[in-house]
């Protein structure tokens, strides 16, 4: 019996919807402490984005958004493709699937990320939707927001990320989601298993997941 035999799902899958930072890349555990870390933000419990946007001066925000963009910049440098990423693009494009970004990055690293690592042909996204786009996950916004300009149901797309936050935003959207497995998010599946329909280890998996569901 295979690892997905016993998948069920009332529609077919028309989209797919990735998260970038440890999805589409490797995960970069160390970026997002230095991220805290160059704002002053020492609780964890507390949202980078947030915790900037409440800010009491523009000048402030500005200095604290210049700040993580450092940071950005260098993870960018560093970025390397997850395995099988060559493999479900090319699936995906030649099957006529909707691919789309959903980060809260801004759009410099996913075009870098893109032209670098998709081969061209397979690299087009309908959508890539980044922190400017409020509310960012995990809110189901920008998952419906792209629904809505696909002209499908949510159900019919995929969310596939690495964190809660994707987790939590594909699932109030509606959509099938899928959690890519690492080294630091094994808690999900301890914690938060009914958030995830699918947990992979490898991004080609998730065509057999498609193969399966759109019979």
């Amino acid at each position: 019996m295979s690892k997905f035999s016993s998948i069920k799902h009332m529609r077919s899958i028309k989209a797919l919807v990735f998260d970038m930072d440890g999805t589409l890349c490797l995960p970069q555990p160390w970026m997002f402490p230095a991220m805290r870390k160059a704002i002053g933000l020492e609780d964890k419990s507390i949202d980078i984005l947030k915790f900037i946007d409440d800010m009491p001066t523009e000048v402030q925000r500005a200095k604290a958004r210049e700040a993580i963009h450092g940071v950005e910049e260098q993870a960018m440098i560093e970025m390397e493709p997850q395995p099988g990423l060559r493999e479900l693009m090319g699936y995906l494009t030649t099957h006529s699937y909707s691919k789309s970004i959903c980060t809260r990055n801004v759009i410099t690293p996913v075009n870098y990320f893109v032209s670098k690592f998709i081969p061209v042909g397979f690299n087009l996204f309908d959508y890539s939707v980044t922190r400017d786009f409020r509310p960012t996950k995990p809110y189901p916004d920008p998952l419906l927001y792209i629904s809505r300009e696909l002209g499908i149901d949510a159900s019919e797309m995929m969310m596939v990320g690495d964190s809660m936050d994707d987790m939590r935003s594909g699932r109030s959207a509606g959509c099938i989601t899928i959690l890519l497995k690492n080294h630091v998010n094994g808690h999900i599946m301890t914690d938060h298993k009914d958030l995830v329909d699918y947990p992979i280890d490898n991004l080609s998996e998730i065509i057999t997941i498609l193969e399966k569901i759109n019979i």
